[in-house]
């Protein structure tokens, strides 16, 4: 096994991801009004971060008290926030079961989602599989050695399958995001897609485009499909691997379902206080987690700002292989934007 690039791409055929863990964590969101230092020894401070990812078109500088001056203009972190990372991981099977490096499985739907526990509102950022960011790879045997430029879904696969994978994707969606804290993530594999419509008794969406219309007639762009257990699978996961970027399409869909499960969500929390919870519950044992189950129904019933917004960058194919290239200064604009404030 190639150590710097475990399984390189079981990624390059049709299993699509498990979008699983983007739905449920959307009310698992809920689950963390804690600190936001839970990332633990995983992560870097915001300080070392931004200090090293400053570049020439983009000139930061933090004080001791936490404040980034840039363009001018000082921003100082918004404490009211815990961000949270949902992980959609490509194998079947229990999850629960623990893996060697390099055969953990690769966390190709990646969101993050970020909860303002004073406004109770919470915004969403979409993450493409095949970000080119820092990576840390290990030997089969555990042993770290070193980091480099890799596709950021090959992180997963480089821990345990269960919380070390965990941990060192959000230890590198961090530093991809210029040292943003996160404070709870959860992981869930293909084999509890068909199942999470069905919880809630169906989901409507409106079909973004005509990807899907071969394998499901229904499937057109602008048509309303409601997705329960037949179907939910084949929406959130499939694309054609022989079509440049097609990942990109199958995440705005996922996009689309997690927004309009979301709303549905609240819709039944609403007619029964412990739909949250049950749901928590049900799939507490195919998930990795280290979320409590204590703010869900907070989450469920926060407000959404706006839309899951994807980081900037541009698509592309190196080699083999899709990729996806971020404008270091766009999302960095972005990141103060959404996790920041102007210092008084």
């Amino acid at each position: 096994m190639d150590n710097k690039r475990p399984n390189r791409r079981q990624q390059q055929r049709g299993r699509m991801i498990g979008i699983a863990a983007v739905v449920i964590i959307l009310l698992v969101a809920a689950v963390f009004a804690v600190t936001l230092g839970a990332f633990g020894k995983t992560g870097r401070s915001r300080a070392q971060t931004t200090a090293q990812s400053s570049s020439e078109s983009r000139t930061a500088q933090e004080s001791a008290a936490d404040t980034i001056v840039y363009d001018g203009k000082s921003y100082v972190y918004n404490d009211h926030l815990t961000n949270y990372l949902l992980l959609g991981v490509d194998t079947r099977g229990s999850i629960q079961e623990e893996k060697e490096p390099g055969s953990a499985g690769q966390s190709d739907s990646i969101f993050l989602i970020s909860y303002d526990r004073v406004e109770e509102t919470t915004v969403g950022l979409a993450i493409p599989r095949d970000t080119i960011t820092q990576i840390e790879a290990y030997t089969p045997a555990g042993e770290p050695i070193g980091f480099s430029p890799d596709h950021l879904n090959l992180q997963y696969a480089f821990g345990d399958g269960k919380h070390k994978s965990c941990e060192l994707t959000s230890a590198a969606v961090s530093r991809l995001l210029s040292g943003l804290p996160i404070g709870g993530y959860a992981a869930i594999n293909l084999d509890s897609i068909p199942n999470l419509a069905e919880l809630l008794g169906g989901v409507e969406v409106t079909v973004p485009d005509d990807s899907l219309v071969e394998k499901n007639p229904d499937f057109f762009k602008g048509n309303k499909v409601v997705l329960d257990k037949s179907n939910t699978e084949l929406f959130v996961r499939s694309r054609d691997t022989s079509v440049q970027q097609s990942a990109i399409g199958r995440m705005n869909r996922q996009k689309v379902f997690l927004e309009a499960f979301a709303s549905k969500l609240a819709q039944e929390q609403k007619k029964d206080a412990s739909t949250v919870t049950t749901i928590f519950e049900t799939m507490k044992s195919e998930m990795i987690t280290n979320m409590s189950n204590d703010i869900f129904v907070d989450l469920a019933a926060a407000d959404r700002k706006s839309g899951i917004e994807t980081i900037p960058g541009e698509t592309g194919h190196e080699g083999a292989y899709d990729v996806y290239r971020v404008d270091e200064t766009a999302l960095y604009e972005m990141v103060l934007r959404l996790f920041y404030k102007e210092a008084e």
